[in-house]
């Protein structure tokens, strides 16, 4: 294990960069407000339908019993089979780091600097990104306790500058949407962000004296936390009309913040809390190919070899996943069904073959020497 993660987490530092990571783009692009001011229903509603899902992943990290994930793949399913699990693994970090790195880079061209061309924007970040994928895992997690405080406060900072500006009567009519749009919200929060977590399954077993229901439950409940205020924030402050009709209902909700009548326009505020959640997400998708990559070519203890062909593959994905901001939004609707099979089908043939593998070991022990 020592092989694979050079450092071992607390879990406080897991759960804290399980909370930032949900948040990661989700803070500015908002959480799926297809249903107005019931999305907060939906977003509840995608926490309670997420719980199996993580306790799917704890229950595989489980059955590891310690084990690198990857490395417990191989042995469940054997080589052919266990490579193409990896790789399939592989391409979804990939592709999601590379997802998240546009957002950031629109959200920068659209918001504030709209002359500088994406690729420089997306070299910076990515850079960034890939910085901390090569300083291993305990940075990482050191850099989301710092971001989780800063991105915490900055929160609370927007709340206190716009309750002046909060009509909560913009939270009626409760119910309006169907029992079927709600649902169909909540499946689409469920994917986006909740159970995007399954990237973290190769990174439990850097954390000492792990309980891994506990990690996942505890990064689902303060992750809704979070989301919760934030949505209801922008409900209250914009409307919910305004903010469907918006691309970035957080940037759009900071826009009006005032604090007395010395300070407004702090907008930026916002802006810094979806660079360092943002960052965090790639790092740690970028973290995670890492690791599959090593194992798949068998190298896993010469991952800084990987990081910049990494880079430049997650690059290359940012530059072909859309061509302006409006396809990238209405990839969105889609994406739930583009990720189902990454999130849910394979760790459910992943934790079958787990259960069977541990039961064929206590029906069949191995024999003991004389």
């Amino acid at each position: 294990m020592k092989a694979i993660h050079n450092n071992q987490l607390s879990t406080r530092q897991m759960v804290l960069m399980m909370v930032l990571f949900m948040f990661g783009s989700s803070v500015v692009l908002g959480i799926n407000p297809q249903n107005r001011q019931d999305s907060w229903i939906s977003l509840l509603t995608a926490a309670v339908m997420c719980i199996p899902v993580f306790l799917l992943y704890a229950r595989i990290i489980h059955l590891m019993k310690g084990q690198d994930f990857f490395t417990s793949i191989l042995d469940w399913f054997g080589t052919i089979v266990g490579k193409i699990i990896i790789g399939l693994f592989v391409w979804y970090c990939l592709h999601m780091a590379g997802i998240v790195t546009r957002n950031l880079s629109e959200f920068m061209e659209i918001a504030a600097m709209t002359e500088t061309p994406q690729l420089p924007l997306m070299i910076s970040i990515l850079l960034v990104a890939t910085y901390l994928c090569k300083s291993r895992i305990q940075v990482i997690g050191r850099w989301s306790v710092i971001g989780f405080y800063i991105t915490s406060v900055i929160v609370v900072i927007t709340i206190l500058a716009t309750v002046s500006h909060m009509n909560f009567y913009y939270l009626l009519p409760i119910m309006e949407h169907s029992p079927t749009e709600i649902l169909d919200g909540a499946f689409k929060i469920s994917a986006f962000p909740y159970a995007e977590c399954v990237v973290f399954l190769p990174l439990m077993s850097a954390v000492q004296n792990n309980n891994p229901y506990k990690t996942f439950l505890k990064g689902n409940f303060w992750s809704t936390v979070l989301l919760m205020i934030i949505m209801l924030r922008n409900i209250f402050c914009i409307g919910p009309h305004l903010m469907v009709a918006e691309y970035f209902p957080s940037f759009t909700c900071a826009k009006i913040m005032e604090i007395g009548d010395f300070l407004s326009r702090i907008e930026g505020t916002i802006s810094i809390n979806l660079v360092i959640a943002g960052l965090t997400k790639t790092a740690i998708s970028l973290y995670s190919a890492n690791l599959g990559l090593a194992k798949l070519i068998n190298i896993p203890n010469k991952l800084n070899l990987l990081t910049m062909p990494i880079f430049l593959f997650a690059l290359t994905l940012c530059m072909l996943s859309y061509t302006d901001a409006l396809q990238m939004f209405g990839f969105l609707d889609f994406y739930a069904y583009y990720a189902f099979p990454f999130q849910i089908i394979i760790p459910i043939i992943i934790w079958l073959m787990g259960e069977w593998k541990t039961r064929q070991k206590h029906v069949n022990p191995a024999p003991t020497a004389a």
